[in-house]
């Protein structure tokens, strides 16, 4: 009898969502939902004030709260999957060009940051949510926090890499 491999967290991550997803009736708005969730929870990070930090001198403006929101995403990925944590990381990338990009519309008159990533974020979640319903999925905060990493996983499948 050959001898059982373990599971790899990030592969048990993937069958739990996947098994919620398999039943979802539209599987392309789940995707959007997932982007529009974790844009909108950064950007709303990203618009929370952050304490002035004098010893930064002119690198003030490059830190606040999602910055280590970011790193925190980053090590438990890198924790699970190298290659998922990498894919996570250029997809924040272009997070922070749009959020910056939103930042600059709020100074030239447009609406704050905080209120468009709010309402992202809550688009996502509402999403998410009428989809677990309707599968009768189980925990759905377990299954949000998951969701990040099934979308990448999804992704590195379609495009052929190991993760």
């Amino acid at each position: 009898m050959p001898p059982q491999i373990e599971q790899r967290t990030v592969d048990r991550n993937f069958e739990q969502y996947n098994a919620v997803y398999e039943y979802a009736k539209n599987s392309y708005l789940l995707f959007i939902a997932i982007i529009i969730m974790f844009f909108g929870l950064v950007g709303f990070v990203w618009a929370l004030p952050f304490p002035h930090l004098g010893f930064l001198g002119k690198y003030v403006g490059y830190l606040n709260w999602a910055s280590f929101l970011i790193a925190a995403l980053i090590y438990y990925h890198l924790r699970l999957s190298p290659m998922v944590s990498y894919f996570i990381l250029f997809m924040l990338f272009g997070f922070s060009y749009g959020i910056i990009s939103l930042e600059q519309w709020e100074q030239a008159g447009g609406p704050p940051l905080w209120l468009i990533s709010m309402a992202m974020l809550l688009v996502g979640m509402v999403v998410q949510f009428l989809v677990f319903k309707s599968v009768k999925a189980g925990n759905h905060i377990q299954l949000l926090v998951k969701a990040l990493t099934w979308l990448t996983v999804v992704i590195l499948k379609k495009i052929n890499i190991k993760y």
